[in-house]
């Protein structure tokens, strides 16, 4: 009986983004009580299907959010709204396999293939172009992006020491994807700042971009520094012109679905979260019908979708957590105490970056979640756009948490990169904290630059 519950929780968890979706259309109070009332269900059975680390985190968050709740000016029947703000974010989670759906079903995943195996001499030359596709790709594949590219270097490179094929696997993947998240409207961390703050995905786009390209320059430059002297087999640098109409439809395809989230958010004027949503799956499906592939993306999707769904455990337990600490902090008087800092120095704008990027490197290091960090400067957003535009303080927070990723000891894609070549993931950060330094301080130094055009 378990058992059954657990392999069908996607048709609950989907009545609940349903209902999440009328909400944002109709903004019933009513309903937005009810949906408090099943997210509360949700964390109760999500909670001993997460990870360890996931259920201690949620326990921190849901402990200091019961301190705030005692201490502020909120009744019992404001608790199930409490765990209600963040199942937009879920829903945005629940839908993504539906867009790497498509990818698979269009055979772009074969495409990585052809883009890493061409035109390349030294191990510094294929340094550079396996970043530059995992940025181009990584925005629509995710993290299989990763996945896919690890496996086709281990064959690669397997002439070559472990330690020379693991240093640059750790590097040139788990560095190219986060350089693709900065950008990407798939991304949760971006999509969370620009929801936080308010600001226009147009506006910070370009920013992005910036700090991508500027860390994509000087990585690679360091790439091949440090690969340069390593020579490639003759059959590694053998080209295959497989991938320039793939390449085109994939960038077309790009193009457009930026297209239509715009146009959701500017002229139908939805929020830019709710816009990503609800615009993958109708896009996705038409994208893999005009390809007439529609029948392998029904064929991956639903199974995909479905299991994803069913394993949502880790994030139900975050987010609606700390949904609970940001609505609960907000109504306390200890929110003041968290203020002063940023009133101490709100005519220091470089200061307050800094605290903020310092605060994201040392909470992931702690094994906190980005989104959780996230959360917290959430909580305090209005003070802060008092000190930042909301531009500015999108792509600090944004830059701030992505250029952790690789350096996530407890993240996704390091926990991948270590069980599939044996590495400590500690072994892992270390190689990618320079890179998460100097990432983050280019987004602080671009975040800054944003202040004198906005």
């Amino acid at each position: 009986m378990k058992e059954f519950l657990y392999s069908h929780l996607y048709i609950f968890y989907s009545a609940v983004f349903l209902l999440n979706i009328i909400h944002i259309f109709t903004g019933n109070d009513t309903l937005y009580f009810v949906i408090g009332v099943f997210s509360i269900l949700m964390i109760l059975l999500a909670f001993p299907r997460a990870s360890r680390v996931f259920r201690i985190l949620g326990t921190v968050l849901l402990t200091a959010g019961g301190f705030f709740f005692i201490s502020g000016s909120l009744s019992l029947r404001d608790i199930p709204g409490l765990f209600a703000g963040n199942v937009g974010l879920l829903l945005l989670l629940s839908v993504l396999p539906w867009m790497n759906s498509a990818v698979k079903a269009g055979l772009y995943n074969k495409l990585l293939k052809d883009l890493l195996q061409s035109g390349t001499g030294t191990l510094g030359q294929l340094y550079g172009r396996s970043e530059a596709t995992m940025v181009s790709l990584a925005a629509f594949l995710n993290l299989s992006s990763a996945t896919i590219s690890q496996d086709l270097l281990k064959e690669q490179l397997s002439r070559f020491s472990p330690e020379v094929r693991n240093s640059f696997v750790s590097m040139a993947t788990l560095r190219g994807y986060s350089l693709a998240l900065l950008w990407s409207p798939l991304e949760i961390l971006l999509a969370t700042s620009i929801f936080i703050t308010g600001a226009d995905y147009l506006q910070v786009l370009p920013w992005m971009l910036l700090i991508s390209l500027a860390g994509f320059f000087l990585d690679t430059l360091a790439g091949r520094r440090k690969f340069g002297n390593y020579e490639l087999q003759k059959e590694t640098k053998q080209k295959n012109s497989y991938g320039r109409a793939k390449l085109k439809e994939f960038i077309l395809a790009l193009i457009l679905f930026l297209s239509v989230v715009v146009f959701l958010a500017n002229v139908i004027d939805f929020e830019f979260l709710f816009s990503v949503t609800i615009a993958i799956v109708p896009f996705a499906f038409l994208w893999s019908t005009i390809l007439k592939r529609r029948k392998s993306f029904w064929l991956i999707g639903w199974p995909a979708w479905k299991r994803h769904t069913n394993h949502l455990d880790n994030f139900i337990v975050l987010l609606l957590s700390l949904s609970v600490l940001t609505e609960t902090l907000n109504a306390s008087p200890y929110l003041e105490l968290l203020q002063q800092p940023v009133i101490a120095y709100s005519d220091s704008p470089v200061v307050i970056m800094i605290i903020i990027q310092l605060t994201f490197l040392l909470m992931t290091l702690a094994g906190v979640h980005p989104l959780a960090t996230m959360g917290i400067f959430g909580g305090i957003s209005g003070l802060l756009m008092e000190a930042l535009p909301p531009v500015t303080l999108a792509v600090l927070l944004s830059s701030s948490a992505i250029a952790t990723v690789p350096s996530a000891p407890y993240g996704l894609i390091v926990t991948i990169t270590s069980v599939n070549f044996q590495m400590n993931p500690y072994r892992i950060v270390w190689k990618n904290l320079p890179f998460t330094i100097i990432c983050g301080s280019i987004g602080t130094a671009v975040a800054l630059l944003t202040m004198i055009v906005h």
